[in-house]
């Protein structure tokens, strides 16, 4: 690859051992960061040769994110990313609505206290380093906290859908709300609510503050989408 071309992967070349695992997180963090052009076809042999590794972890790699509905083989031409198209959105939107209020319900009843501190702890950090505006470091940790919440609920099936529907989520999300300082900080209070709730043991209140919580975050950023889904 040219020194001058910009890198799809943005990373070096991978020297380790684990070359699926680690070609699978780097090809995936350039579709849901973009780098990966919807409209583009990318060969294997390009991915290959920037990863510096072999064909086998790379098509491995690449037919696992096929099976979680990433990417798509264009035959003998290479693969591209699936678009995420609006309806997807929407569902996406609407799966995340009614499995996260449960997450909550549950996290309060079922979550150990070690649990329920590291939520706080989550949240401190939040609210630690809004003021960078960092909008990159405050969605990781804002997905973090949905991710602690949805481990605290001690159902691995919900626990691993949240962590699929947050990742098919950034692919969409329009990123704009820690841009600012006040609308960061009516997402952490929303927050807050949610995981106050949590740790006072109280599954009703952290249910209804998670469903306020997204749907204020939908109608604030993807109003559009959102407002259109059908019987919301």
């Amino acid at each position: 690859m040219d020194d001058n071309q910009q890198s799809l992967l943005g990373t070096r070349k991978i020297h380790t051992e684990t070359y699926k695992n680690q070609a699978y997180d780097l090809i995936k963090n350039a579709i849901l960061y973009n780098r990966f052009r919807v409209d583009a076809i990318y060969s294997q042999e390009a991915i290959c040769t920037e990863l510096g590794i072999s064909r086998t972890p790379v098509r491995e790699a690449l037919l696992e994110l096929q099976k979680e509905g990433y990417v798509s083989f264009a035959r003998g031409k290479g693969v591209k990313v699936v678009p995420v198209t609006e309806q997807d959105a929407g569902d996406i939107l609407e799966a995340r609505i009614f499995l996260e209020s449960h997450n909550a319900k549950l996290a309060a009843e079922r979550g150990t206290d070690k649990e329920k501190l590291a939520i706080m702890d989550c949240l401190s950090e939040l609210k630690q380093n809004l003021s960078s505006l960092d909008s990159r470091l405050l969605y990781r940790i804002d997905h973090q906290f949905h991710r602690l919440v949805a481990d605290a609920s001690h159902n691995g099936w919900f626990s691993r859908q949240t962590s699929l529907i947050l990742d098919h989520y950034l692919r969409f999300e329009v990123k704009s709300v820690y841009n600012n300082s006040i609308d960061g900080k009516l997402v952490y209070k929303e927050h807050l609510a949610i995981g106050e709730a949590i740790f006072k043991n109280q599954p009703e209140k952290a249910a209804l503050a998670m469903q306020h919580h997204l749907s204020n975050s939908y109608t604030r950023t993807l109003g559009r989408i959102w407002k259109t889904t059908p019987e919301r």
